[in-house]
């Protein structure tokens, strides 16, 4: 049995999504785990939990760095965990509030931190006192791992990069011929695309620039390729820039209907961009495809590479390097090898039962 009480404070904790993760840590520690009843306008829901979160009541909730738990029972609890584990940003008030709790006492904190807003060229001394008072801080990944240095973090401070997780049982296999057929019987757009033959490409997230698919367009133009593409829309653009260029768009898809579209795939691609503000902490749509049989490709940047490994990367924006590792890709022995492999990385690095492991590690719990 588990010998120390682990406290998880998450401001996404009541989001079901995420309770495969909590279930699994579970298994490795007495987790407790805390977050507010409503963040950013979403009441969560108790009858939908896998794990019994506790829930409490907060002020300023619409924002991650504002949030404010109201009720004594959250300070009583994370004054008294064994470990206290964050998953707020640094610079966040609660991360704020949670060290005040925890001087002289273990508390980790998970940070995405992907540029320097807030931290006022290293002159925010909320910011310094946490970096001071915590055990260690757990980056996303290795970019995130420079940022956080860059904040004011010191180096010893900053352990291996712990990645997200997804659920296996959310994303799994389905026949790709019966995946296509389902796709076409819902949204007939999609039949006169597979017509085309040729490798069949797809993309799913946001469809905003910063996620790089312009480069979709380019692609279609100039490989014999069937692209496909799903997401909710940021830029209206972007929309008319690829279908011109004749890739098929479909609209946000639901987990089921998205288990088939990434089924029905050859290949998958996150091209995603490098911005200023913005990264890509994880790249978890390349994971949820590699579970649904496909292998996945992506741009070098943020976690892609440590998801679908550097070989299967290139240089974001970089056409060049795109097609020439679309066309290797052609060869569907190529595609299964890189498909075991992937498969086999994701299964030991970023299934919730590896993230529980790779947590356990860093906190030094015992079992």
């Amino acid at each position: 049995m588990p010998e120390h009480q682990l406290t998880m404070l998450w401001h996404e904790a009541g989001n079901s999504h995420y309770h495969d993760r909590f279930v699994e840590l579970s298994k490795v520690a007495n987790l407790t785990v805390m977050g507010p009843k409503t963040f950013q306008g979403t009441t969560f829901d108790p009858e939908k939990f896998r794990f019994p979160v506790k829930l409490f009541n907060s002020v300023l909730s619409s924002h991650w760095l504002t949030f404010i738990p109201s009720t004594i029972a959250f300070y009583r609890e994370a004054r008294r965990a064994d470990i206290l584990y964050v998953h707020e940003e640094p610079h966040s008030l609660v991360a704020f509030l949670s060290a005040t709790l925890r001087l002289g006492r273990p508390m980790y904190i998970e940070s995405s931190a992907i540029n320097l807003k807030g931290n006022l060229s290293g002159w925010n001394v909320l910011e310094r006192f946490v970096y001071k008072t915590a055990t260690k801080i757990i980056p996303k990944n290795h970019e995130v791992a420079d940022v956080l240095h860059r904040r004011g973090a010191p180096r010893s401070k900053i352990s291996t990069p712990i990645g997200n997780g997804v659920s296996k049982s959310s994303f799994s296999i389905v026949d790709k011929s019966a995946a296509r057929s389902a796709l076409a019987q819902k949204y007939p757009q999609v039949s006169d695309a597979f017509k085309k033959g040729g490798l069949v490409l797809g993309y799913a997230g946001r469809i905003w620039q910063p996620k790089g698919i312009e480069i979709l367009a380019q692609l279609a133009q100039e490989l014999p390729v069937t692209i496909l593409a799903c997401g909710p829309v940021a830029d209206d653009y972007l929309v008319d820039t690829l279908v011109a260029a004749g890739v098929t768009v479909l609209p946000s898809l639901q987990k089921d209907d998205l288990r088939t579209f990434y089924s029905a795939l050859d290949l998958f691609i996150l091209p995603s961009l490098s911005t200023k503000n913005w990264r890509e902490q994880f790249g978890r749509v390349c994971i949820e495809a590699i579970y649904c049989g496909t292998p996945a490709v992506g741009s070098h940047v943020g976690g892609i590479p440590m998801v679908i490994g550097a070989s299967q990367t290139f240089e974001a924006g970089n056409i060049e390097q795109a097609k020439a590792l679309l066309t290797k890709l052609s060869d569907e022995a190529e595609r299964a090898e890189i498909l075991r492999w992937q498969t086999a990385h994701v299964d030991e690095n970023f299934s919730w039962k590896a993230i529980a492991e790779q947590v356990l590690a860093v906190t030094h719990l015992k079992r």
